[in-house]
């Protein structure tokens, strides 16, 4: 299994960035201030991805909108990167874990454009699960939407099921999106995330993942099953029907409902 690296971002959004600063995850709870008097804090165990930074994106699909499928910025290692992520209510994004490692600061945007992303809200907490690629997003100030991200209680990977995959960022042949993707996948079988967490297997059928989807949801039968965390190749290219791995949720559901209350 191939992890895709996270692409820098030269989008509209970059500029748009609010400073700040967050530690890196440790084992219990970190806390930094930025220069502008911003305070973040993880909570994370010791970081046990085995991916390189990941950050896969759509290839193909079609062009869509959603009020809760959020688009995530935030800096790791003196870059600029971007995520996928799911307003599960006004006050908590879920994504995938390897997008809070080692992050220096995070704003979350709820235009469904890359090119006008719009007013940011800052991130104030991350929580990444022990069980997997899951991650949790607790912002600054709440943002209420009209609707947000349905939660499976329990999903198990059913060869033939069909889905529908989500994201921000590149498109075909590594090239820049200007918003939200959406493609159908079928899923495969189980088979392991990032973290060597449980996770679906799916291959595309009009569109797969590619640099920049982390995060992003699996929705089968209406509920969010599991979250992007990596690919079977480096570099898709133009390839609708490229393989994926998304974390499971199952694993992480009563941690979901533990720290965030949904």
């Amino acid at each position: 299994m191939k992890t895709m690296p996270k692409t820098a971002l030269t989008l509209a959004a970059a500029a748009a960035l609010s400073t700040g600063v967050m530690a890196s995850a440790h084992a219990a709870p970190t806390q930094t201030t930025s220069p502008g008097g911003r305070v973040l804090q993880i909570h994370q165990a010791a970081s046990k991805s085995t991916a390189a930074k990941v950050t896969p994106k759509i290839i193909g699909g079609t062009s869509t909108t959603s009020p809760y499928i959020v688009q995530l910025v935030f800096g790791q290692s003196g870059g600029t990167y971007g995520c996928t992520g799911e307003a599960i209510s006004a006050n908590w994004v879920l994504t995938a874990q390897h997008c809070i490692d080692g992050t220096d600061w995070m704003d979350v945007y709820y235009s469904n454009s890359t090119s006008n992303p719009g007013t940011p809200v800052a991130a104030d907490e991350v929580y990444g699960s022990s069980y997997g690629d899951v991650a949790l997003v607790h912002l600054s100030t709440a943002k209420s939407v009209s609707t947000y991200g349905s939660l499976a209680t329990s999903y198990t990977a059913k060869a033939g099921d069909a889905g529908t995959i989500y994201g921000y960022g590149l498109r075909a042949n590594q090239q820049q999106s200007t918003g939200l993707y959406k493609a159908t996948v079928n899923v495969l079988g189980a088979s392991t995330d990032a973290y060597n967490g449980k996770a679906v297997h799916v291959q595309g059928v009009n569109g797969a993942s590619n640099h920049g989807d982390s995060g992003g949801p699996l929705i089968v039968g209406g509920k969010i099953v599991g979250v992007c965390s990596t690919g079977d190749q480096a570099d898709p290219g133009s390839n609708i029907n490229a393989t994926s791995n998304y974390a499971n949720l199952t694993a992480s559901r009563s941690w979901i409902k533990s720290t965030s209350g949904v």
